[in-house]
């Protein structure tokens, strides 16, 4: 309800679509890439995404939002991309331990 009401009154960000519904942007060692950025209300865009990897049968996501701002779509899709592998990287195995859905 919150969400709704952010977007109504011109808080908060515009995803770019559902990201569970969205075909992966990259595969990266084993990893689905799923870019999700965020148009915010000056009309920038905020990088975002999901990293999703399939443990024994069981996929496990993780969602992230970064301050990172950029001006077109298409940069924002790059950037979040980048960010991701940059998350997988620099978290490793840990990155799957845990909650699933947890934010990194």
């Amino acid at each position: 309800m919150a969400g709704f009401l952010k977007r109504l009154f011109g808080g908060g960000g515009e995803e770019t679509s559902n990201p569970e519904n969205q075909k992966p942007n990259e595969i990266y060692k084993e990893v689905e890439i799923r870019a999700n950025p965020m148009k915010d209300s000056s009309g920038q865009w905020r990088v975002a995404g999901t990293v999703t990897k399939n443990i024994d049968g069981v996929n496990a996501t993780r969602k992230f939002i970064r301050a990172d701002l950029v001006q077109g779509k298409d940069e924002a899709i790059a950037a979040s991309v980048n960010k991701a592998k940059m998350i997988i990287d620099q978290n490793g195995p840990s990155l799957w331990k845990g909650d699933d859905n947890q934010p990194v």
